[in-house]
């Protein structure tokens, strides 16, 4: 064999190996459109724009989609995105790199919004007296009542103090009977 047809052929399978690995490419793009659109769209606290709308994203795995649009409630939601068979690993090498052509991963992603509910006003005003008057007996609403039984217990030995009025059909839900402070300690 010639030594010149020898070199010819390596560049030649040289040149065709690096055109192909230069071609193998993966596009993965989320599409989320709402009903009604209009909706800001919020990626893992990065906005990406109102719907609809497309954004192109890298890796797979849980993603939290959040969505604001005035006079409808928000709706976060955890969202997977399951890698495709050709995504797993060893098969990704083949397709990511030495594939010719352009693989396309398209996810579309539909969220109906709720309006958001207007509180009448003598409700509104209801509920004010209702949480007054709580206040005025001893009582108190907490803002987040996340109580877990396992580390929240009361040492043994003590007695549970309470106010000395109760009255437990005016605690809105979720509140709790503060004790009277004991002086003197």
């Amino acid at each position: 064999m010639n030594r010149r047809t020898f070199h010819f052929r390596n560049f030649l399978l040289l040149t065709l190996l690096l055109a192909c690995a230069s071609t193998g490419c993966v596009r993965r793009r989320m599409n989320i459109r709402t009903s009604p659109p209009g909706a800001v769209v919020y990626v893992d606290d990065q906005e990406i724009g109102v719907t609809p709308v497309s954004a192109n994203y890298v890796h797979y795995g849980t993603r939290e989609i959040r969505l604001e649009k005035d006079g409808y409630e928000s709706v976060s939601q955890l969202h997977t995105f399951k890698a495709p068979w050709y995504q797993y690993p060893v098969i990704e090498f083949f397709s990511e790199n030495l594939w010719p052509w352009e693989i396309r991963d398209t996810r579309d992603l539909d969220f109906a919004m709720t309006p958001r509910r207007i509180v009448p006003p003598e409700e509104l005003r209801s509920r004010a007296e209702q949480l007054r008057a709580n206040a005025q007996a001893g009582y108190v609403t907490p803002l987040n009542p996340q109580i877990d039984p396992a580390i929240n217990v009361a040492p043994q030995g003590q007695q549970q103090m309470l106010p000395p009025v109760m009255r437990p059909e005016t605690l809105p839900e979720g509140g709790y009977v503060l004790p009277p402070p004991v002086l003197g300690q």
